[in-house]
């Protein structure tokens, strides 16, 4: 199966469990273009005749608020994420998730105070964060080797897809009552995903960590992989974990024959235990049968094991923030405007459009050039690129400050965009996956507060040498990422350390 071409259901399972990162988009992008029809700065129509009022009056402040604490929201729902996947399963989290996501769509779409507005932001926050967690996971789950970083992208290609998505249907719906349709349109999507769910199977990777749940496992691999025949996939498996110096062993039972639907494996600890197959899956670090006790942050952060892991995914989490991407999407609708003053209203939609392009060249390039590489490539004209808006902005040339713009945005989607969300379960055991990519979305929202905290008060001091420190910041990043970055195409997570140290 290694060589062949992935099934057209581990597509559709992708697609699935995608739909989650374009609801995350989908809830970046929901406010930009409605705010002043939402806050009252447009009058309403004289014939507005509704039980819900035109409109909620707002200040810029109170609006600001009601866009960043959708970070606070994706912060608990991160710190959440990777207990809820570890101790429930991958599927159900997303499931489960959808409560988050509906509710908060639902509320913001009906709401009648700013009050109603804030706490439907705040749970989309939670949802959103808690999908940036584990749809990556599960996507790396469920691929082969050879087209991981394929699917994992598709995370970020959801995410820039729900963005533009937005974008576009803001274009439309910025009227009253258009921008409540626009805001109760993820209780949509959160629905559809919920209805698709039911068809798609559990990972297979985390099934057989369960006590009892090879022959689960094994039945999930053999839907998404089409073929009855994966057992040299599984013996892999089980040689990486017992490489990876893991205290216990996969094993089974060769004549098991019971039957366990993969798709409906949405379990809690009782049935866990009470699965009829009489395999046993020995998690790491658990000789006694009981149910898995999977690595907690802290002992991921002090175990010298992770240590390696933990770089990368810090460095790669910090670069993204800090790399000025947010600070370059606020300038551009400015810059932009100024070059095509016609179509200002489309300028945001554009870069979006440029952004979406390049995540699916990301999405053909990772599994050739490899994630290193064009990680490296990202970085590097990046830093270019930002380097050459800082001067364009202090300079005022309109048209340089668009084309470095553009290129800035197009070289963090090949690389910087989607590596970090994908780079976690690669560089780590199946039993940590799940606390590495919590741990790394933590440090991201955080940054993304940070950042977006301090830039509007440092663009008003420095002007567009705040490029300047992004540059900075860029080229510092390009020079860790090469001394720490391993390269993980096609590797297992034995295989990546073992080459990077040699």
């Amino acid at each position: 199966m290694d060589n062949e071409s992935p099934t057209l259901y581990i597509y559709f399972a992708a697609f699935v469990a995608a739909l989650g990162s374009f609801h995350y988009g989908f809830h970046i992008g929901e406010l930009n273009s409605p705010q002043k029809v939402i806050s009252c700065e447009v009058p309403p129509p004289e014939l507005y005749d509704s039980s819900f009022p035109p409109c909620i009056k707002m200040t810029p402040t109170q609006y600001a608020l009601i866009t960043s604490i959708f970070n606070l929201g994706g912060l608990l729902g991160s710190l959440l994420a990777s207990r809820i996947a570890d101790s429930k399963g991958r599927k159900w989290a997303l499931l489960f998730n959808n409560i988050f996501l509906i509710l908060g769509s639902l509320l913001m779409g009906t709401a009648v105070t700013y009050f109603s507005l804030v706490v439907g932001r705040v749970l989309a926050g939670i949802g959103s964060g808690v999908i940036v967690v584990v749809v990556p996971m599960y996507l790396s789950e469920i691929s082969t080797p050879e087209y991981r970083g394929t699917f994992g992208v598709m995370n970020q290609l959801g995410i820039v897809t729900g963005i533009l998505f937005s974008q576009v249907e803001g274009l439309y719906l910025s009227t009253v009552p258009g921008w409540r349709l626009i805001l109760m349109t993820g209780a949509i999507i959160g629905l559809l995903q919920v209805i698709l769910l039911g068809f798609v199977v559990e990972s297979p990777r985390y099934l057989v960590t369960l006590p009892n749940g090879y022959t689960a496992g094994k039945k999930s691999l053999q839907k998404l992989r089409g073929t009855l025949n994966v057992e040299s996939e599984l013996n892999s498996w089980k040689q990486v974990a017992a490489e990876e110096g893991l205290e216990g062993l996969i094993s089974r039972n060769e004549d098991d024959d019971s039957e366990v639907d993969p798709s409906s494996v949405v379990m809690d600890n009782e049935s866990r235990n009470n699965l009829e197959t009489p395999a046993v899956v020995f998690h790491a670090r658990n000789r006694d049968h009981t149910v898995h006790d999977n690595i907690n942050v802290l002992n991921f952060i002090s175990n010298p094991h992770y240590r390696p892991a933990l770089i990368v995914i810090l460095l790669l989490q910090l670069t993204q923030q800090f790399s000025g991407i947010n600070g370059v999407i606020f300038y551009s609708t400015t810059i932009l405007s100024e070059v095509m003053p016609d179509k200002s209203d489309l300028v945001t939609v554009y870069i979006s459009i440029v952004n979406t392009m390049m995540t699916i060249v990301s999405a053909i390039l990772i599994d050739k050039a490899g994630r290193r590489i064009l990680l490296l490539l990202s970085i590097s004209s990046m830093s270019i690129a930002s380097a050459v808006l800082g001067f364009s902005i202090i300079q005022n040339y309109p048209i340089l400050s668009a084309l470095s713009i553009i290129t800035f945005v197009a070289s963090f989607a090949i690389g910087l965009g989607p590596i970090p969300f994908l780079i976690a379960p690669e560089i780590v055991d199946t039993h940590a996956a799940a606390t590495a990519s919590g741990l790394g979305m933590t440090v991201n929202w955080i940054s993304n507060f940070i950042v977006s905290f301090l830039f509007l008060g440092a663009k008003e001091v420095l002007g567009g040498s705040v490029f300047y420190f992004f540059t900075g910041v860029l080229i510092a990043a390009f020079f860790l990422v090469r001394l720490y970055m391993p390269e993980t195409k096609g590797k297992t997570v034995e295989e990546i350390w073992k080459s990077g140290q040699q």
